[in-house]
């Protein structure tokens, strides 16, 4: 009775061994799908990531790009502005009047020009002194003239000329009295006499705090013109020749048309006349 007490539990222990060795198999089994279908999906998820990771530098390298553009693009505009507001020299410009007065004095020709000079750069610009060569395109003679005044005529010379300042972006109208480096006149005639002539300015400027010399001084050259000449004792007493502008010349109608229109009306027996002629022929 004690051995088959004794074998009872054995067997029973070797009865739940196996049981418990067969639902571990079993387990195994069962746990196979769901590793292989994690290992499915985790490949999934790798290769994905390739995918995401393939993609996204190719989009970060875009981004970085039109960054990079803006920013030069901002660069540039700021430094552009900088310079056109704070760095670019000077730039005097002259423009030409509409009329020029002449006068005599102490046997000389004055003449009394209006100016206009703008400063297009954002330095400021100082006119020294201003050259004047004036040219009689009839006969060929040059004279050169001195600025020593401000004013309009001979009476207003109470301003003496000083050298001009002018701030960037800034304009000033003058008029410039011009005195002749010699005695003489451009015309022995008076009166109802044409007179042309060739005007070339020139401006010194103050260049020595330019970072760049400029190639060039500032010109101008324009042509006048004059259809009566004033005695010269009324341009000593302060009348002057006025010279204008070159005017263009009007167009001319058609000889054709000037006959039919200068040609006076017929009269009725001339107009038989011509009728009986035709009828004849």
């Amino acid at each position: 009775m004690s051995s088959s007490k004794g074998h009872i539990p054995t067997e029973k222990l070797d009865d739940l061994l196996h049981s418990v060795m067969e639902w571990a198999d079993h387990a195994k089994i069962d746990d196979e799908p769901l590793a292989a279908s994690k290992e499915t999906n985790s490949s999934n998820q790798a290769g994905s990531g390739k995918n995401m990771r393939k993609k996204t530098p190719f989009f970060s390298n875009i981004g970085n790009i039109v960054t990079t553009l803006v920013s030069a693009i901002a660069l540039i505009f700021s430094g552009y502005s900088f310079y056109e507001t704070v760095l670019k020299e000077a730039q005097l410009k002259i423009y030409a009047p509409a009329l020029v007065h002449m006068y005599r004095k102490d046997f000389r020709d004055v003449l009394a020009i209006p100016m206009t000079i703008s400063n297009d750069g954002a330095k400021r610009g100082t006119i020294l002194s201003i050259d004047l060569k004036v040219t009689n395109t009839d006969t060929g003679e040059s004279k050169n003239f001195e600025n020593l005044y401000f004013g309009n005529n001979l009476k207003d010379t109470s301003r003496i000329f000083t050298p001009l300042t002018m701030s960037g972006r800034s304009s000033k109208s003058e008029v410039v009295m011009f005195y002749a480096d010699r005695t003489g006149a451009f015309f022995k005639t008076t009166g109802g006499v044409k007179s042309h002539l060739k005007f070339e300015l020139k401006i010194n400027t103050d260049t020595s705090e330019n970072l760049f010399k400029p190639k060039q001084q500032p010109s101008l050259s324009f042509d006048m013109t004059a259809t009566f000449i004033q005695s010269f004792r009324t341009m000593e007493k302060g009348i002057p020749t006025v010279y204008y502008k070159n005017k263009k010349e009007k167009s001319k109608a058609p000889e054709t048309e000037v006959k039919k229109i200068t040609e006076p009306p017929k009269t009725d027996s001339e107009a038989e006349e011509t009728t009986n002629e035709v009828n004849t022929q």
